[in-house]
Formats: structure tokens, sequence, C-alpha cells
């Protein structure tokens, strides 16, 4: 209670009360509760909870006499005069001394029209009496009222100003009540007279002062219906005059000076307008900043479709996307609802301004925003197919599997044909090992027998359900089984997709795997004439036939496999390294570099020679291929000396041999200085991504980067 935690307070006196076990510790609990809520009245500014705080410490102590005291005074704050008498009744027959008890009492009785009593009242507490009853005087004036002093005030100028006004109409004393909010500074008295200033000066015809004043005592606190009656009707004339003559600029300047108290739905509707009209004219002179910034102002007095869409397009233009969303939102809720109206925009069309509000949040990755606004959107495009699919990709793209499933569904109810719905359907069962996507796919085959998607994916799960080692094989549980029963599948497979490339070149696989090199030289084969051009199908193809034993084939087929189109030296660096890997033969691996080495030079090729040799040495170290790393290095020594490639290949050695890891990079670096001397491209490039490789500070093997560097040649050819 002390400290001021009045919730915490009331909580532990509460439970006190409720576990009390004497009449004793029943009376301190209620005391302590009647304080608590006793101080919160106190400090709280709201006449309302400071009642409610009263109400509830009088449950406690009914007759603590300070509690009616200031029941009564908040009362009388809320204009509830009766009510106010009886608690400065109550107070006082509990305690009659208790200062200023007896002047409010009698203050009460007389603005309720009853009977006041001088008796037990100070000189001036009389005397200021005597004036508000001549003040409340209902009755003609038979002569003007002559002042009696000493009065409860800070000078007799606020008394003899408010009774010039009541004893005459026309009555303006301007000057005395200017003298009278002077000396009483405090707000609950200056904001009356700084009020009653204000009537003076209306009735001297100075409407500046007037309202000066009223603005006053609106911004000192008071909250009259009249007061505020009387600004608005100010405001009004103030606003409406150039309003009228479409001089926006001086309404907006005139509004910025209306007190933020003041609430008047005519003055907001004009304000708003000023600003709408100030905005179109920037937004013609193409001045997008200020047409916004007025247009926003305009926004928070008026609701407006128009406006909304106004606002949203001139912040698109500053690429302000989060603000014209929301402005597109203010749009949507603000539209006309009857059909009839001109502006009535119909269910797809409110479903287009969603969909433009979720490319709105994209800009910005606001990725909860963009799948609500598509689901509002969706709302609104039950039978729209095209726009409920952008739902779906935007959950998938959120990892939400289930339900991009369930809105599929729903699509394929509405068309059952849609050969979107099912790709998308297809891949989502995919990669659930219960579903079965092979039946999407060849729904969707029925539909478009051309469909690269579904016919790539229904090969690819043929393959998998012939492999033992993958999800969906057909023999997984089996761990192997025999190759005939994967040779059938994949047959199976060709009968419901002919001449598809990688059934072809599984099925060669497979029976290479069975030890039949003829019938699988026969599918690698068919696998190569369908897909020549494919240069995946083509480097698998080379691959497995030096598998079958079928070196004489390669040999047959390069040169064609050379006239494919921009092929990179990665293609046959990648030859070489599953030729090594697989232990196919050194010499393969050296005939495959050879051919990389023949593209040096090529418009398409970034690669030198010195760095194609430097890439077949490392690939020779990997796997250990002795004879082949120094036959490369021999030809770095012979062919390209001056590249940089021999300080590269030293860098390498101090590296792994020496374990010199500040030595190689200082090699390096002589490498970068040799390369630029020489121009070349190629072995400056790997020794600068080597370089930052060590400066970043990793220990894996020196060569692992160019390693994963080398098997990029796929991306390069997608």
């Amino acid at each position: 209670m002390r400290r001021g935690s009045t919730d915490q307070a009331l909580r532990l006196a509460s439970q006190g009360l409720a576990t009390a076990g004497s009449p004793k510790f029943v009376d301190a609990a209620q005391q302590v509760l009647a304080e608590v809520h006793f101080r919160a009245a106190v400090r709280s500014d709201k006449p309302n909870q400071q009642l409610q705080h009263l109400d509830s410490a009088l449950k406690y102590t009914p007759d603590a006499a300070r509690l009616h005291f200031h029941r009564g005074l908040v009362l009388g704050r809320l204009g509830r005069l009766p009510e106010a008498l009886s608690e400065l009744d109550a107070a006082a027959g509990r305690e009659p001394a208790r200062p200023g008890l007896a002047y409010l009492r009698q203050l009460a009785r007389l603005a309720t029209g009853q009977t006041w009593e001088a008796a037990g009242l100070a000189p001036a507490e009389a005397n200021t009496l005597r004036v508000v009853q001549a003040l409340l005087r209902d009755k003609p004036w038979p002569e003007p009222t002559a002042l009696q002093e000493p009065l409860l005030s800070k000078g007799a100028e606020m008394w003899q100003a408010l009774l010039q006004m009541r004893t005459d109409a026309a009555a303006a004393p301007v000057a005395l009540l200017k003298e009278a909010v002077e000396k009483n500074g405090r707000k609950p008295i200056s904001r009356i007279l700084h009020y009653y200033r204000g009537m003076a000066a209306m009735r001297a015809g100075d409407r500046a002062t007037a309202y000066t004043a009223w603005s006053s005592a609106s911004g000192a606190g008071l909250a009259t219906p009249w007061l505020e009656q009387n600004l608005k009707a100010m405001l009004r004339e103030q606003i409406l005059e150039p309003a009228q003559a479409g001089q926006w600029q001086d309404v907006v300047n005139a509004a910025n000076r209306i007190p933020s108290s003041i609430e008047d739905r005519i003055l907001a509707e004009t304000v708003g307008l000023a600003y709408y009209h100030l905005g179109y004219e920037a937004a013609q002179a193409g001045k997008w900043p200020v047409a916004v910034q007025h247009w926003r102002k305009a926004n928070e007095q008026i609701s407006s479709h128009s406006l909304a869409q106004n606002l949203a397009l001139a912040e698109e233009a500053l690429g302000h996307w989060v603000q014209a969303a929301e402005a597109w939102r203010d749009m949507v809720r603000r539209r006309p609802r009857k059909t009839d109206h001109p502006d009535y925009l119909n269910d797809p069309q409110v479903a287009a301004i969603w969909d433009h509000v979720a490319e709105c949040y994209r800009h910005v990755d606001a990725d909860d925003q963009v799948l609500n606004s598509l689901k509002a959107a969706a709302k609104y495009a039950q039978d729209d197919a095209t726009q409920r699919l952008k739902l779906v990709d935007e959950m998938l793209a959120e990892q939400r599997g289930e339900a991009a499933a369930n809105e599929l569904e729903r699509i394929l109810e509405l068309e059952p044909q849609h050969e979107e719905a099912l790709v998308r359907l297809g891949a989502l069962y995919k990669m659930q090992w219960d579903k079965d996507a092979m039946s999407i796919w060849r729904r969707v085959l029925a539909i478009n027998p051309q469909n690269t998607e579904a016919r790539e994916e229904l090969a690819e799960a043929y393959i998998e359900r012939a492999r033992v080692d993958t999800p969906h094989s057909q023999f997984w549980l089996f761990g192997r089984h025999p190759e005939k029963e994967g040779i059938k599948l994949l047959q199976e497979g060709l009968q419901e997709l002919p001449q598809h490339p990688k059934l072809l070149l599984e099925l060669g696989q497979t029976y290479q795997r069975a030890g039949k090199n003829k019938q699988a030289r026969e599918y690698l084969l068919q696998a190569y004439e369908v897909a020549s051009d494919n240069v995946a199908i083509v480097g698998s193809v080379l691959h497995e036939l030096l598998h079958a034993e079928a070196g004489d084939v390669v040999e047959t087929l390069l040169p064609r496999v050379r006239q494919l189109p921009h092929l990179l030296p990665g293609f046959w660096f990648d030859q070489g390294r599953l030729t090594l890997h697989c232990k196919l033969g050194e010499e393969w691996a050296d005939f495959f570099f050879t051919e990389a080495l023949a593209l040096v030079g090529q418009p398409w090729v970034e690669e030198t020679k010195a760095s194609v040799l430097l890439r077949a040495y490392e690939l020779a170290h990997e796997d250990g291929a002795q004879e082949l790393m120094k036959l490369y290095e021999q030809r770095v020594r012979d062919e390209t000396p001056a590249s940089g490639a021999i300080q590269y290949i030293e860098a390498y050695r101090l590296y792994h041999e020496q374990h010199d890891r500040q030595g190689a990079l200082k090699r390096i670096q002589q490498a970068q200085r040799a390369a630029r001397a020489a121009k070349d491209a190629g072995v400056l490039k790997l020794a600068g991504e080597i370089e930052a490789f060590f400066k970043v500070g990793s220990s894996f093997g020196f060569f692992k980067l160019l390693s994963e560097m080398a098997e990029t040649w796929e991306d390069e050819w997608n």
C-alpha cells in the first residue's frame, strides 16, 4: 500500500480478510482495504473511478467521515448535487468540525435551491455565497448588487465581471475577466474564467479573442457541452468559409489549430476533403511524397474507398509496400456493398484486389501476410482455380503441405481434369511414403500425354520402385531382389512410357549389374539415341558403357558427343572422376581429361590450359592415382611453367605434406602474381578462391573446395 501497488495490496488484504480468525483481525484487514481504496481514489484523476474506489472503501468502513466528505466532493464534480449534499450531511454528522465542510454544505444547499445559513461561516465564505446567490437569481434585478468583501478569491474582478454579465445581457467585461484570469491561475478556476471571457468577447464582437479564450478553456480541461458547441460553431466558420472557396491549404492551416479534444463529423469530413484535394494536386504535379502525406492525413479524417485507392497507388509509386497493402485493404473494407452502386465491386474484383495486396506484401517478404491475403482472395474466388493455385503455391513455399493438399483436393472437386492442380498434388504425394504419386501422374498424362513433368516423375517413380535402396522400392523389405524382377518392372514402365531415356538407362544399368553386358549395351545405346542432346543422360551412358566393358562403343560415340553445343570441361572432368572412383582404369581418366583440354579456347569456356591441368591433377590426387598425378604435375611444369600453376601445386604440397598453412598461403599468393603476369585467368580464379578459403580459416582439406566446384558442372548444364 505504501509503495502505491494498489492491485497487490488489495489482493493481499482480501486474502487476509478471508482467513481472519478474530474480530480484531477482521477490523484491521477492513481498515487496510478501505485505506487502499481511498488512496487509489486520491491518485485517480477520473471522477467515475474515484467514486468506485470510495464506494468500495465505504463498504469496509461505512462510518468514516472523510470518505463521506470526499464522496460528496466527487458527486459534486459529477453534477449529482442532491447526492453530494447528502454525503456532506453524513460527514457533518460524524465530524462536524472538519475544515471546509460547513462552507461546502451551504454551497450545496444553495446549488440545490435550498435555503442556506450563514451561521458558523467565515465572513469571506458568507460573502461569497451571497454573490453566488445573486448569480443564481431568476427574478429581474431591482438594482445593481454591491460586492461585500472579503471574498473567497484572489481579487474581486471575477465576481464583478460575472455579476455584470448576469445583470446586463449586453455587458462585455473582457478586461475584468482577463485580469481575473491572471490573478486566479489554478486550472479549476482559470478554465471557467476563460470560458466567460470568451462569452464576453463574443458580446463585444471580438471573435478572435473569443476563440482564443475558449481554446484555452478547452486546453485547461473544461469539457462542458456548451463550450464544445461554441468551439465547434466557431471552428466550422473558420473551416467552411475557405472550403467553399476551394482554398484547401487555408482549411488545413485552420485545422492545425483545432484542439485535439474537439470531435466533429462536419469538421473532420471538411478537413479530410481538403487533404484529399491537396494530395490530388500534388499527384498531378508528380510530387508523390507530398501526395502521400496529404492522403494519409485525409485517411485519418474520412472513410472513403476512392481515397484509400488513391493512397494505395501513391504508396506503391514510392515503394512503400506495407503501407500500400494496408491502403488496399482499407479500400476493400470501405467498398460499397449495394449492387446498384456505380463503384460496386463483384467477388472476382475483390479477389483481384486481395491478390494484389499479397503481391505488395511479397515485396517485403511478409510471408504470413501474403498467405492471409491469398486466403482472402480465395474466399472471393471459390470457382477460380488459377487464384486458388496461387494460395497452394504459397502454402507449399511455407512448408504447409497438408493444407496445400486439402486445397488441391477442393480444386479437383470443382475441376477433376485440372492439369496444374494434379501436377502439384503429384509432387506432394511424391514426398509422402504412404501416398501413391504414380496414379496422379497417370491422371495428368491422360489429360496431356506430352506433360514433361508427369512423364519424368512417372519414370522416376518406376526407377525408385525397381531399386532396393529407395523409400518407394517395391523390394525394400527384402533388402535384395533378383535383378530380373527389377528388369520386369522397368519394362512395364517402358510399355507405359515408350523410349523414355531414364528408363532405358536404368534398364542398361540393371542388366549390367546382372552380368548381362550385351543387353546392357543395347539399352544404354537406346538411351543415348533418344536423348543424345541431354548432357546428363549422355554422361551416364558413357560411364555405364565402361562398366559394361564397352570401351569401343565409347570411342565410337565420342565424335558425336563432342558436337554437343557449349559442352564444358566439367563434363569430361566428371567422367574422369567417376572412372577413377569406380577403378575403371587411369588410362580412361587420362582419356577424358584430354577431352577437357581440347575444349580450352572455345568462346564459352573460361578455363585455361593450366587450370584444366590443375583440376586433372587434383582429381587424380583425390582417388590416389599416383601415376596420373605425376603425369599432370609434369605436364604443368613442361607446358605451362609461367602460369602460376607450379606455385599452386607447391602450395598444395606444403599444406598436405607439411601442414604448413602459412607457407601454402604465401605460395598461393605467388601463384596469383605469376598468373597475373601471364594473364592466365583460369589459374588466377582458382588461386583467388583458395586464398579466400584460407582467409576464412577453414580446416578442411586444401583441395576439397575445388572438388566441390568440380561437381557443379551439372548445374552449369542446366
